[in-house]
């Protein structure tokens, strides 16, 4: 299929590929060189980069405590996009891993990533996280951690909250990491060159991540962490860690990008 046939939202996956390969991920810098679209347009440059680095690294890092808790569990990567997530993180003998997008993603997934060694253990599937059948369709008899990365804040909050239920409703036990913006990132968002080039729209504000726990009973936030807080953001370029240090002195500011784990 051709790349730029995506839809806006789908095409933000070339953002955090070609942050990846900025990154010095050798897979996703293979995917790039393979794939016939302008990755100049996007502008993703060392701060960008670095900021989807610094996200990664966190959803890894809980990612990897969960399986060291659950031994047996299901990992599910709700709009993987071309994430490499599946190849550079060790998972055990009892993991199972779904990776899942929309039907054309999926097919540029198949055709320009390879399966993780284990591909008894892994699943690409094609389906939507909006889709209540097609969730109640994915296998819930272990403890399961569900990553949604970059997909939350392209939803409505109608949407959103919908699709948090169902996930919560479905699977038994587990947890939920996915990443929120607020209003003042909607704001400024036609000033990202990388949202702005994919004509991508950023629509569910919050900066109040406590009030996810009334989605569902039981839904219960563990951790927030805006962006500006991580520890990571020390390696950033100078000019990005200055804006962000800029950036937490306000309150609006502060909480314009956060990082959410909740357990259910």
């Amino acid at each position: 299929m051709q790349p730029d046939t995506l839809s806006s939202t789908e095409q933000t996956l070339f953002v955090t590929l070609k942050a990846r390969q900025l990154l010095g991920d050798s897979l996703a810098a293979a995917v790039v060189e393979q794939i016939d679209y302008d990755f100049d347009r996007l502008q993703v440059g060392s701060l960008v980069a670095g900021v989807i680095g610094l996200r990664s690294a966190l959803f890894d890092k809980w990612i990897r405590d969960f399986l060291t808790r659950y031994s047996h569990a299901n990992v599910i990567h709700l709009a993987c996009g071309l994430d490499t997530r599946p190849h550079r993180i060790s998972w055990g003998d009892s993991v199972r891993w779904i990776d899942v997008d929309l039907p054309d993603v999926v097919d540029l997934r198949r055709e320009f990533m390879p399966e993780p060694s284990r591909a008894n253990q892994y699943s690409l599937m094609a389906g939507s996280a909006l889709d209540s059948a097609f969730i109640q369709s994915l296998q819930n008899d272990r403890p399961t951690i569900i990553v949604i990365e970059g997909l939350v804040p392209y939803l409505t909050t109608s949407e959103g909250e919908a699709m948090i239920a169902d996930l919560c409703g479905h699977f038994k036990t587990g947890e939920l990491i996915f990443d929120i913006t607020n209003w003042y990132t909607t704001l400024i968002e036609r000033l990202v060159g990388s949202i702005k080039h994919t004509k991508a729209k950023l629509r569910w504000m919050s900066d109040k991540p406590k009030n996810l726990e009334k989605v569902h009973p039981g839904l219960t936030l563990l951790e927030a962490h805006p962006l500006c807080t991580l520890d990571g953001v020390r390696n950033l370029p100078l000019g990005g860690r200055i804006f962000l240090w800029l950036q937490s002195l306000i309150p609006f500011t502060r909480y314009s990008a956060q990082y959410l784990r909740l357990a259910f």
